[in-house]
């Protein structure tokens, strides 16, 4: 694979998990009631329709989303059509699991989800790789999924799906989760999710009417509320060598975050005790941000402005979201001219590579394989 002679690492790519066979791994509680039961009797699922009745065209993904139905080869084809060398998964009907309160089934999902993908899809040489999905509803339970899991060198990191945590993930009550985390050298990965449903209480994107609005404000403040626990309730001070990842919100909140809370850290310093310095500094060298969706203004050095003030080269990460309608494939880092090729090749893998440890056990085959650009390497963004 690789892109133009650099090698490509996808830090947040979707698996369609298919919650049908989730059950074959979930406790004997569990089994039958998911067995044969659409997801969306399980959990809360999209407010409108991603693909617009089809006038969203992706011609090389399917749009039932049954990517990742377990057929033989099918996640590498993805792979290899969209020139990736390794990609990090994450579940895709899972993303909304904050929108429940059933404790219990969220937790037999999470444990159903790494049992399946250990036993049917990771494959490290190949570079399918995921991470353990951790119910914010039950920390507890979460840190035991991590123990069971953390060693299968194609699991390399922990997640928490984080759009509707309450209290917000700073809280002392996630404790286990991060302690566990830590121990295991496993970055801590926060994914938002928009305003999934028109119910009450369920995001802080509440009440909009349309997709479009929910899907332009959830992701960034989802992401807004927990980075801002985070670095408030001092958890990098309290976990010191965890790594923290944003992801699916784009780029351009993360300055903005970092000058509002070194604002009223300034003005307010008795109330966030733990740090030892300004939040901005937290974020600078602890904090890493998955890239997707980049947002692409029409004069590209309002983007560059965003990469010098978040010290982008070296915290930003590239991800696809594939196969979401908005994904970025990886040609969009030659749609930045401001970055030269060793810059490119950290967006592209390297600050990835710094991150998650993608050669646990050893370095992989898929690292190894020299790959001379194609022709078709010098391609346009998927259509």
């Amino acid at each position: 694979m690789a892109i133009r002679g650099l090698k490509v690492v996808d830090t947040d790519a979707h698996y369609l998990e298919p919650i049908e066979q989730l059950a074959d791994y979930a406790d004997d509680v569990w089994k039958s009631r998911i067995k044969g039961v659409s997801p969306t009797r399980l959990l809360p699922m999209t407010l409108g329709d991603r693909m617009m009745e089809g006038r969203i065209r992706r011609e090389d993904m399917d749009y039932n989303y049954h990517i990742g139905s377990n057929k033989e080869g099918e996640v590498k084809a993805a792979m290899n059509r969209l020139q990736i060398d390794a990609s990090i998964f994450v579940p895709n009907h899972l993303i909304s699991m904050g929108h429940t309160p059933v404790r219990d089934l969220v937790v037999a999902l999470c444990n159903g989800y790494i049992d399946f993908m250990i036993d049917k899809v990771l494959d490290p040489d190949e570079g399918i790789y995921t991470m353990v999905i951790v119910p914010w509803q039950d920390p507890e339970e979460g840190a035991k999924i991590i123990e069971r899991a953390a060693r299968h060198p194609g699991v390399v990191g922990v997640c928490f799906m984080c759009s509707g945590a309450y209290p917000p993930l700073g809280d002392v009550r996630y404790d286990p989760v991060y302690d566990a985390a830590q121990r295991h050298d496993l970055p801590m990965v926060f994914h938002s999710a928009p305003g999934l449903t028109l119910v009450e209480g369920a995001s802080p994107a509440d009440g909009f009417q349309r997709l479009i609005e929910s899907h332009s404000l959830g992701f960034a403040v989802s992401n807004m509320i927990q980075l801002t626990s985070l670095l408030m309730q001092g958890i990098p001070e309290r976990f010191p060598k965890l790594k923290f990842v944003f992801q699916e919100s784009g780029l351009f909140w993360v300055p903005m975050m970092m000058y509002r809370l070194d604002e009223y850290y300034l003005k307010r310093r008795s109330e966030a005790p733990l740090l030892k310095g300004l939040p901005s500094e937290y974020i600078l060298n602890r904090i890493y941000f998955g890239s997707q969706p980049i947002e692409m203004p029409k004069q590209t050095q309002h983007l560059k402005a965003v990469f010098d003030m978040a010290n982008g080269y070296d915290q930003f990460m590239y991800a696809s979201d594939y196969p979401h309608f908005d994904y970025d494939d990886p040609s969009i880092a030659y749609r930045m001219p401001f970055l030269d090729k060793e810059a490119k090749a950290k967006f592209l893998a390297g600050n990835a590579m710094k991150v998650f440890n993608l050669r646990k056990g050893g370095i992989k085959k898929w690292e190894n394989i020299s790959s001379v650009p194609s022709d078709n390497s010098q391609m346009e963004p998927l259509k």
